[in-house]
């Protein structure tokens, strides 16, 4: 009996553990069920914004870079000191390591006074083009170089000097004549106007204007000039010769104008009566008419041949033998004619 009841209690406490295991469980899964219910949405991180964009020089759209960035990214270029003779004297120039030999040059000129363009530096016994570059080159830290002077590129250097400022010089010149040629331009116009609507001019200004025209034409072929230069001199000396040709035409019209107001008017004469009368009527008619010509009398001389008393029958044979000339001359109808008799 005792373990009867022993057994019941244990299967009872274990019945009643495992209904309490079972509740727990339950609970868990209610628990877990209602967080779970109650569970937020998970969010997504923010977009990220629109890179900034730049236009470059050349007119490419590229992403803008920030400066900052690709200092602290970028490694640091080394500096050389560079020790550079010249004559009896050194110079310790201190120069990135990825400049050029050309940007050296520039700082050894504020040094010796040379002009860049008139130096020539020497690395390792060879000289050294002005567009290379220190480190490509093989110049290390503490290099020695050598400066001398080119006097073939300084004399070169000169002549370009001396070409440019003439091209300067005649560059103002044709400007200072431009500006004259405007002026008398001007002139030029006021005249044209002045002949097209009928009007006269003096003639002296018409002369004096194409004077000062031909100097300014003198002017610009006494230029030397090349290039951009001579090609705004030929413009200008077509220029100037149009305005002549443009002078020498208002001359002619003046000319023509002033013929034809020196020709003399008829004014018509008023009659008595009060009607007009035409002045010389029938003198105007036969002003133009041509007067008749003259009546040509032809003379004709004949000969007429008689025997002589004293002289033989021969003569008779050779009076015959002479010839009857006909002249035709014009004289007046009253000219006499006159009769001839051989004896």
């Amino acid at each position: 009996m005792c373990e009867l009841e022993a057994i019941s209690c244990r299967s009872a406490s274990s019945v009643w553990g495992f209904g309490r295991r079972d509740l727990r469980m339950r609970s868990k899964r209610a628990e877990t069920g209602s967080v779970a219910a109650f569970i937020p949405v998970k969010e997504f991180p923010p977009e990220k914004k629109d890179a900034d964009w730049e236009v470059r020089p050349c007119g490419m759209l590229v992403q803008k870079r920030d400066p900052d960035g690709d200092a602290g990214s970028a490694a640091p270029v080394p500096t050389f000191r560079l020790k550079v003779k010249y004559g009896d004297s050194y110079h310790e120039i201190c120069i990135s390591s990825q400049a050029t030999f050309g940007e050296l040059k520039k700082v050894l000129s504020s040094r010796t006074g040379l002009h860049p363009l008139d130096m020539k530096l020497m690395y390792k016994d060879k000289e050294r083009d002005s567009s290379a570059f220190l480190d490509t080159a093989g110049v290390k830290d503490k290099s020695k170089l050598v400066l001398l002077e080119d006097p073939t590129a300084q004399a070169k250097r000169l002549l370009e000097m001396r070409k440019t400022n003439k091209m300067e010089k005649a560059a103002k010149s044709i400007s200072a004549i431009s500006l004259e040629v405007d002026r008398l331009a001007s002139k030029v116009s006021a005249l044209d106007a002045i002949v097209s609507k009928g009007g006269r001019v003096v003639e002296n200004d018409v002369t004096n204007l194409i004077e000062l025209l031909m100097n300014e034409l003198i002017k610009l072929d006494s230029i030397v000039a090349e290039y951009d230069v001579k090609l705004q001199r030929r413009l200008q000396i077509k220029r100037v010769q149009k305005y002549i040709e443009t002078l020498d035409m208002i001359k002619i019209k003046n000319r023509k104008q002033q013929q034809q107001n020196h020709q003399p008017q008829h004014q018509p004469q008023m009659h008595p009566n009060g009607n007009l009368q035409q002045q010389h009527p029938i003198q105007t008619q036969t002003q133009y008419q041509q007067q008749p010509q003259q009546k040509k009398a032809v003379v004709t001389t004949n000969w007429e041949k008689f025997d002589s008393i004293f002289l033989p029958s021969t003569s008779a044979a050779a009076a015959a033998a002479a010839a009857t000339t006909v002249t035709s001359v014009a004289v007046p109808t009253h000219h006499p004619r006159f009769d001839w008799e051989l004896f």
